[in-house]
């Protein structure tokens, strides 16, 4: 069964692969927060999910049509937004930088974090120290798909039109 942060470490992997970065287990795992055993159990479970191929440590494939699919059919079912009451935190969804400036929503939403600057309604984030992760390695791609995700989790039929055209130009377009 797969967890919020093999979906965190796949858009990882996708953003670095784009830039045709060598993929490191240590680098990913420091700028998710998370550990690198973590990092190597995700891998296996993405591997097993059919998502990506794994031919060495550095060397790994997505297979984007499977990637696509899961991302935009799946992750409401598996990780479903949880709303919870206002609280300071991170911008999510309607709220991230790049996401208030295609759609207006007059509902704030945040990741839970003691040392976020803003306040809404709290939205549980895909894994626990992904607003911990922003703060350390501020990696506004990442920011922008994960948030586009809580767009596909919140669910509404226009946001996720949105989310899915953002997450496809990041996928499909080299």
């Amino acid at each position: 069964m797969l967890k919020g942060q093999d979906i965190a470490i796949l858009i990882k992997l996708l953003l670095k692969l784009k830039a045709k970065e060598k993929i490191e287990f240590k680098s990913i795992a420091y700028e998710l927060y998370i550990s690198q055993s973590e990092v190597t159990k995700s891998i296996k479970r993405l591997e097993m999910a059919k998502l990506l191929m794994r031919y060495s440590d550095d060397r790994i494939e997505l297979h984007k049509h499977e990637f696509m699919e899961f991302l935009v059919h799946s992750v409401k079912y598996h990780f479903p937004a949880e709303i919870n009451i206002a609280t300071r935190g991170m911008p999510a969804a309607y709220s991230s930088p790049h996401i208030k400036k295609l759609i207006l929503s007059e509902e704030l939403y945040v990741w839970p974090y003691i040392n976020g600057k803003a306040k809404g309604l709290a939205l549980t984030p895909l894994y626990k120290t992904l607003p911990h992760a922003l703060d350390r390695s501020p990696d506004d791609n990442f920011y922008n798909l994960i948030s586009a995700l809580d767009l596909i989790r919140l669910g509404g039929k226009r946001e996720n039109i949105i989310a899915k055209e953002l997450l496809e130009s990041y996928v499909w377009n080299q």
